[in-house]
């Protein structure tokens, strides 16, 4: 059987595109979803403590088995619940290879690099850079962060799936926006970590059982069911995942050796998924909610491009069911919308809500911590543990008021397009920072002049890779993160950066593993939940 072309489903298509709106019983489980999620943060409220601690990470309360599916919901957004499918829907597999890249780096990050980090018991992945590189370095990463997780993904995890379902449900888009905004905000705020993990929990059950019932509707639609899906989809060569091609233009396995060695610190340096190992109850916990976080995100993300080539062999049987004209982005909305009964789109829906909620929950306590743990700490040291988590829930809400305002401002101004250009920009300016990660962790010359110059110097590389070549972007954070190892080692070597040996580095590299015995000894490690209690009134300068 030759190829068939995605584009002949457009030419057979005849239906008229008209949104089919949600029924009473659709909105009837949305509001049954969103008030689960309140009462899941109500119920978490009441059991946490007055403590930091509590607020940013459970007060040990949270199994590893729970964190780890945290940390998927925090990793996947409604990007991947709409690009993914629609990759294999237009193409076929050939950037799956993201997904066991980005995988396998982060099952080496817990399996190599977790230990270091969890042993300091810190709350903040940035308190490893004070301890590292000095506090200057410490707040610029952490300013940085908040910057570009306040001013980007917040935003576009609550504005794309709204876009999605307006267009293909009429569901209005500033209602979704605001609902998904102010409903996560609440439970986030009073419920704090805990609630964050326990509603990611829910939401990944939602999601699952969604996407689940979607695959047997669309088995149902083809011949021979989900053999015939399979069977159809690869005589037209819609599972082809490999290209060993040389050239870093495609997506080919060079591509994603490059982005492997790229995610690796890319995954250290993000505090939201590194905050679920930092909650952990010791080490051996923190790998396997690593771990096993990125091993279920490497199983979505097969569940993800085979619904695609599922929609593909679905609307290849049934040409006239897909309406012309259709964005590629939306095709899953699309079917879900238009091809599955009321009661079931409703669900969908919510889960298409879950992993938008999910994502923005955690990005937004994940802040809080950064502004309490690195900002309050350093300028405000005599803070009492109400005055923190008073702070905490400040911000919070914040956070989240913040989100929701840009997000319903970017759909006022329609700039879809621009906004992948912001995201864009974001990537360059944010990518190079996990390199700073990179210098402190395998080398032992690097210093806080290099560190910073290469942080700087990445940027200017990285735009002259997007503007003057035709490189992968799926390669651009390895440019970034590269770039930034290299100068800034150089720059550490020609400004004094000496080779250190003994306690000055115990615990803080790959070559100083060894040391972590003295270096708890010192203070560096701890007791369990000794993150902010030993830190009052600024005594313990390790304090996270």
């Amino acid at each position: 059987m030759a190829p068939l072309a995605s584009i002949s489903l457009f030419a057979a298509a005849s239906t008229e595109f008209i949104p089919r709106t949600l029924s009473w019983l659709d909105y009837t489980t949305l509001a049954l979803y969103f008030t689960v999620n309140l009462l899941i943060g109500w119920w978490c409220a009441r059991r946490k403590k007055a403590q930091a601690n509590d607020y940013f990470l459970g007060g040990g309360r949270v199994a590893w088995w729970a964190a780890a599916i945290s940390f998927f919901c925090t990793a996947t957004s409604s990007i991947s619940f709409m690009a993914l499918p629609a990759s294999s829907f237009k193409g076929n597999w050939m950037e799956f290879g993201s997904a066991p890249a980005q995988a396998f780096a982060g099952i080496l990050v817990g399996m190599i690099f977790v230990g270091i980090l969890r042993r300091m018991n810190m709350t903040t992945i940035f308190a490893y850079l004070e301890r590292r590189f000095g506090k200057g370095t410490q707040l610029v990463g952490a300013a940085l962060s908040v910057m570009l997780k306040v001013g980007g993904r917040m935003s576009v995890v609550l504005l794309l799936p709204a876009l999605a379902l307006s267009v293909v449900t009429g569901l209005n888009v500033y209602l979704s926006i605001i609902v998904m905004g102010v409903v996560t905000t609440i439970y986030a705020m009073e419920g704090g970590f805990e609630a964050v993990i326990w509603t990611d929990v829910m939401q990944a059950g939602v999601m699952s059982g969604g996407i689940i019932i979607a695959i047997i509707y669309l088995a149902n639609g083809v011949d021979g069911g989900l053999p015939g899906i399979i069977g159809t989809a690869a005589a037209a060569g819609k599972f082809k995942a490999v290209s060993l091609d040389f050239n870093f233009t495609d997506a080919t396995v060079w591509v994603f050796a490059g982005m492997f060695f790229g995610h690796i610190f890319t995954q250290l340096g993000d505090q939201p998924l590194m905050q679920r190992m930092l909650a952990t109850a010791d080490e051996k916990e923190a790998r396997r909610t690593v771990v096993l976080g990125n091993t279920i995100g490497l199983a979505s993300s097969v569940v993800f491009f085979f619904v695609g080539t599922a929609l593909w062999a679905f609307y290849n049987s049934n040409p006239g069911h897909l309406a012309p004209g259709l964005q590629m982005d939306k095709i899953f909305p699309y079917f879900i919308a238009n091809e599955l009964p009321h009661g079931v789109v409703g669900l969908i829906v919510a889960g298409l809500f879950a992993v938008s909620m999910g994502a923005l929950s955690g990005i937004i306590n994940s802040v809080a911590a950064i502004v309490v743990s690195d900002f309050q700490k350093t300028f405000r040291p005599q803070s009492t543990e109400a005055q923190r988590v008073r702070l905490a829930k400040m911000t919070t809400c914040l956070c989240g008021l913040l989100a929701t305002a840009f997000a319903v401002y970017l759909a006022y101004l329609d700039l879809e397009s621009l906004w992948k250009t912001f995201l864009r920009l974001t990537a360059l300016i944010g990518g190079g920072f996990p390199g700073v990660f990179a210098l402190g962790l395998l080398t032992r010359r690097a210093n806080a002049r290099g560190a910073v110059t290469g942080a700087i110097a990445s940027v200017f590389v990285t735009g002259a890779v997007q503007l003057w070549t035709d490189t992968s972007a799926f390669l651009h954070v390895f440019v970034a993160i590269s770039s930034c190892f290299v100068i800034g080692y150089v720059v550490s070597i020609l400004t004094g950066g000496e080779k250190k040996k003994g306690p000055e580095l115990a615990g803080l590299t790959l070559w100083d593993r060894e040391s972590s015995a003295a270096a708890k000894q010192a203070g560096v490690g701890g007791a369990r939940g000794s993150h902010f209690a030993n830190g009052v009134a600024g005594k313990n300068k390790t304090f996270g």
